[in-house]
């Protein structure tokens, strides 16, 4: 136990798509005994009525948690390229000025243009290591978030402006900045940006981390993936891996619904409903002190490229 660092009144995790259909939500709200009871994924519904209906659900001057399954956060690399020292105003100015186009992914990125490539990509502009050239990188890894890089118990995560296969995260940045947070931005709190999730978490209002359910997997004993030779996008396959999350397997302080438990029980209905139900135990761990947050001690870091609550940052592989 770290310790209970912080009891906000509803979490809420995002699994995030540019497709408004795919896009999942679980909730989990705290109880009069300090427990939280997880409900069954639902829709995340228009996103433009989203942090109203949550605030609703909450109730008056409560504070919420809100976890995103997509990048929040700028690699450093990039950034001392391009004079950005902090994410925050960064976001407040994107898709205006000199950053107009922006969000607009291209077969040709620049600095100021940086997601590549487009869907349906011209001829050669698939490469990985064009992407690296044209934004000054030697290496892919270096245009990787410290958070991205592989840790013991996960590989690397794609790198934030490659926006080609089934492992991109590019698009869903795109759509989660540009819909959610750029219009919320003054009524918004960003971990760790505007500080520890303790201060943030003192205050009534939404605070949005970073969270990536493959990191919470480890956390949560879940083992899915290709080095089992599992599948995640398989039913029974989400079946086997959180069975023991009704035989025990989660901490003290997590109650699930009975919507939750058959869930649980028959696999989830889809991969993105499983995404979101373990990014929200992932979250849960360090709301009831099982994990510290996982604030970066690297100022820079903290302020540029955020993290991804709960990863420990001694967990990154060097290499």
């Amino acid at each position: 136990m770290t310790g209970r660092a912080v009891c906000p009144a509803l979490l809420l995790s995002a699994d995030w798509s540019t497709t408004p259909a795919k896009r999942r939500m679980a909730i989990a709200s705290r109880r009069g005994d300090g427990s939280y009871l997880v409900g069954a994924p639902e829709a995340v519904g228009p996103l433009d009525t989203l942090l109203p209906r949550i605030e609703r659900r909450a109730g008056p001057g409560a504070a919420i948690l809100i976890g995103l399954d997509h990048p929040i956060g700028v690699p450093l690399a990039w950034a001392r390229q391009t004079g950005v020292t902090a994410f925050r105003p960064l976001l407040a100015q994107l898709g205006q000025g000199e950053w107009a186009r922006f969000f607009e992914v291209s077969d040709h990125p620049t600095l100021r243009q940086p997601f590549y490539p487009r869907p349906n990509p011209s001829k050669g502009a698939t490469s990985r290591a064009h992407l690296a050239q044209a934004l000054g990188a030697a290496t892919m890894d270096e245009l990787r978030r410290r958070c991205e890089r592989q840790t013991p118990t996960r590989k690397a995560a794609e790198c934030l402006f490659f926006t080609l296969g089934g492992a991109q995260v590019g698009r869903a940045a795109i759509s989660g900045w540009r819909e959610l947070l750029h219009p919320a931005l003054d009524h918004l709190r960003l971990w760790p940006f505007d500080g520890p999730l303790t201060t943030l978490l003192a205050q009534p209002g939404c605070t949005v981390a970073e969270i990536y359910p493959a990191e919470a997997y480890g956390q949560l004993g879940v083992t899915i993936g290709s080095r089992n030779r599992t599948s995640k996008r398989k039913r029974e396959h989400r079946q086997a891996a959180c069975a023991h999350w009704l035989a025990g397997g989660l901490p003290d302080g997590i109650a699930l619904s009975e919507a939750a438990r058959a869930e649980i029980a028959t696999g989830f209905a889809t991969e993105d409903d499983f995404d979101a139900f373990a990014g929200l135990l992932g979250m849960l761990l360090v709301v009831l002190g099982h994990r510290a947050p996982g604030e970066p001690a690297d100022a820079e870091v903290r302020a540029v490229e955020g993290w991804i609550l709960g990863q420990d940052p001694s967990s990154i592989l060097r290499g």
